[in-house]
């Protein structure tokens, strides 16, 4: 027993050392710019009005020397939102506020998602202003998540509505080693399920959207983070030329 354990506490460190070098543990955080396409009761159109945060946690394996296989455990905030729009033209459907004018029917619609992000990072080499730099990357990959939360509000009103729990998003993204253990990061995120239910008939929720419409329904996200590497560099360095010959006194 007593050599199993002094065994034990000599490989320890090598295998603690190996697994420093193959997995890399981290974390990240940052801001979300979502929408859901067809829920704009204005004009339609995708205008990404609302603001939500990112959280993260990460684990990374190098799988060759400039590429890595990261998995991620994610708290993530999704929706969409219209922002009050006034106007004088009595033709509109709208509510009258006490100024007399014409108010949209404003939301803020707020989905709180825990997901798992399985993704791959490639380091690229290129030059930039005449000089070899490594720090840039590209990604993709494709998150997993689960409602865990939700609040839709029309005019303030608080009103239930029919979702569904599951967000299955592909992303593809591009990042920045700032340090060999800080970085930026951008992604865009596109579901390919919807979050709006197809059949909802909910009298106060978007009963009107079109699901049947490409992207109508799903969750559409830009994020932008700032991160952290625990353990390892999270570039390599381009090799240095070698050195050119020095003449030998010897020919002199």
């Amino acid at each position: 027993m007593k050599r199993l354990a002094i065994v034990l506490l000599l490989t320890f460190p090598f295998f603690n050392s190996l697994s420093a070098q193959i997995f890399q543990a981290g974390f990240y955080g940052g801001a979300t710019m979502t929408d859901i396409p067809g829920t704009d009761n204005i004009d339609n159109d995708a205008d990404f009005e609302h603001l939500g945060f990112v959280l993260a946690g990460t684990v990374s394996a190098q799988i060759s020397p400039k590429t890595k296989l990261q998995m991620e455990i994610r708290f993530i905030q999704k929706g969409a939102q219209e922002n009050p729009q006034y106007t004088n033209d009595s033709a509109q459907t709208a509510t009258i506020n006490p100024t007399g004018q014409y108010i949209n029917d404003y939301f803020t619609l707020i989905l709180d998602y825990v997901d798992v992000t399985v993704g791959i990072k490639h380091q690229i080499h290129f030059n930039l202003r005449n000089k070899a730099t490594d720090r840039y990357g590209i990604e993709a990959g494709m998150s997993v998540g689960v409602l865990v939360h939700y609040s839709y509000s029309v005019q303030s009103y608080n009103y239930p509505i029919d979702l569904n729990t599951l967000d299955l998003s592909p992303y593809i993204g591009l990042y920045y080693n700032i340090t060999p253990h800080f970085y930026i990061e951008g992604r865009y995120a596109n579901s390919i399920n919807t979050s709006l239910v197809a059949d909802n008939t909910n009298e106060n929720s978007f009963y009107n959207i079109n699901t049947g419409t490409w992207n109508n329904g799903h969750n559409v996200a830009f994020s932008l983070v700032l991160g952290f590497n625990l353990g390892g560099t999270l570039y390599t360095k381009p090799a240095k030329a070698p050195a050119a010959p020095t003449p030998s006194d010897d020919n002199n």
